[in-house]
This record gives structure tokens, sequence and C-alpha cells, in this order.
């Protein structure tokens, strides 16, 4: 029983050491400014909806103000100085206003597709959050999942 007890106890620790150094940011990468985050933003745009020197342009702007509006409503959230309610409408609103801009800048056709690419996004974020069922089994230093299938 001990031989099990100290390599997990020594991988526990580990673990704990290596999520406390990790940094500021969610899922333990550092966290960006606005105009990095712009800057990324726009250069994925770019290629995916093969944007103009001046597209990207403003795309970049669009992209930057947003940024820096979502990172004043973080803080606010973190600081305990909003109501949770009143900055979810805060940042629908914002969406709303930062696509009706976008769409101005995109042609038609780039607007589609931006759409959808967001709302496949956010697809992929619900399933993330979305609960998961199965199955999982330790044994002899191995994780087994079982994801529960509906047959």
């Amino acid at each position: 029983m001990k031989k099990f007890l100290l390599p997990l106890l020594a991988l526990a620790l580990s673990a704990t050491a290596a999520s406390a150094q990790a940094g500021p940011g969610p899922g333990g990468r550092p966290q960006r400014t606005p105009e990095e985050m712009a800057a990324r933003q726009t250069e994925g745009l770019t290629k995916q909806l093969g944007l103009s020197a001046d597209q990207s342009a403003k795309v970049q702007q669009i992209m930057l103000a947003r940024d820096q509006e979502m990172q004043a409503m973080r803080g606010q959230m973190q600081a305990g100085t909003a109501d949770r309610q009143q900055l979810r409408t805060q940042m629908l609103a914002g969406r709303t206003k930062y696509d009706d801009q976008l769409k101005a800048v995109l042609t038609p056709d780039q607007y589609t597709k931006y759409t959808a690419m967001q709302a496949n996004r956010r697809e992929r974020m619900r399933d993330m959050a979305a609960p998961q069922e199965g199955k999982v089994k330790a044994k002899d230093g191995k994780v087994k999942i079982k994801a529960k299938t509906d047959a």
C-alpha cells in the first residue's frame, strides 16, 4: 500500500507545483494584452476570410476596441464591483455592436463565413461546458475513460 501511495503523492505534489507556476491566465496560459489578442484574432480572420490589407487594418481596430472593453468588464467582474447579469447584458450588446461594425467592413460572403465560424465556436464551447457522462477506471497506473454512448 505504501508503494502505491508514495508515487501518487509525488504525482499530486508535482501537479500542484506545476499549476502554481503556470501564470494568471485560464488553462495555465499567460494573460494576453488586448493589443496581442486583437493582433492574433485579426491574423486568424485575415487568413480564414481572405481579408485585404485595408480590411485587416479596420478589423484590427474593431477587435482592439472590443478586447479593451471586454478586459474592463472582466476586471469589474473579478473585483466584484459589477452585477453579473448587468455585465452579461453589456457583453451581448457589445457583441452586437462589434458584429455590426464587422459587417460594414466585410463583404457579404466574408460576413456569412464569419458568422458561421462564430456559431461553430459557440457550439464547441457549449459542448466543452456540457457535463460528460461515462466511466473512469484507474488500474496499475493506467487510466481508462469509457464514454457513454446513446445507441
